[in-house]
């Protein structure tokens, strides 16, 4: 049985609901904007989305995303080698540099523990973190995670791994609301809560 159009519709808004913070009213938006276009547009779309996917992988030492074996923030000598700020995603990296503010490396954990969605510390990227600090020059770990049970609850295991190794582990102000995502916090807030970091008690 062939399609009609509104099937052909409905499985496109389905398959946009399913990217983060799309639902069902943004969905069918992006939708008939992409059917009211030439058809160069939609195949000029699917190919930039096929193109990254294939070229896109994760630097083989910070993780975060990359179109070679290392990424432009680790290959750069004129980072500052004694800090490595620690994020959930690579998206928090791009806020990051937007800020201006920050001169260091990263490590991207590719997650947070979450017990309820059956995320275990051997899910994410922390055997990889232990291993960047016992073989780095790093002085200060800073713990740029997002402050909800998930973040906390990651943040207090890394404390404990890195219990007894030579760095200073501190963690961003309180200043950003809780519950928020680093994603969408302003570059001028989380500026001020990069600053105004503590020690990780």
């Amino acid at each position: 049985m062939s399609q009609g159009a509104s099937d052909y519709i409905k499985n496109m808004i389905q398959a946009f609901k399913k990217l983060p913070g799309i639902g069902e009213r943004s969905a069918r938006r992006l939708v008939f904007h992409i059917l009211s276009q030439n058809e160069s547009y939609a195949a000029n779309l699917a190919d930039a989305i096929k193109n990254a996917k294939q070229n896109i992988r994760l630097c083989k030492n910070c993780f975060n995303l990359s179109g070679e074996e290392l990424c432009p923030i680790c290959k750069n000598p004129l980072r500052n080698h004694k800090l490595l700020c620690v994020v959930e995603n690579p998206e928090i990296i791009y806020v990051f540099e937007k800020s201006g503010n920050y001169n260091g490396y990263y490590h991207v954990l590719h997650g947070l523990i979450n017990p309820l969605e059956g995320i275990t510390p051997a899910d994410i990227r922390l055997k990889e973190l232990v291993h960047r600090v016992e073989n780095g020059e790093f002085e200060e770990l800073i713990l740029a995670l997002n402050p909800n049970s998930n973040g906390e609850a990651t943040s207090i295991y890394i404390k404990k791994l890195l219990s007894g190794k030579d760095i200073n582990i501190t963690a961003l102000a309180r200043g950003i609301p809780l519950g928020s995502d680093l994603e969408y916090v302003d570059k001028d807030t989380l500026s001020e809560a990069l600053n105004s970091r503590k020690i990780y008690a």
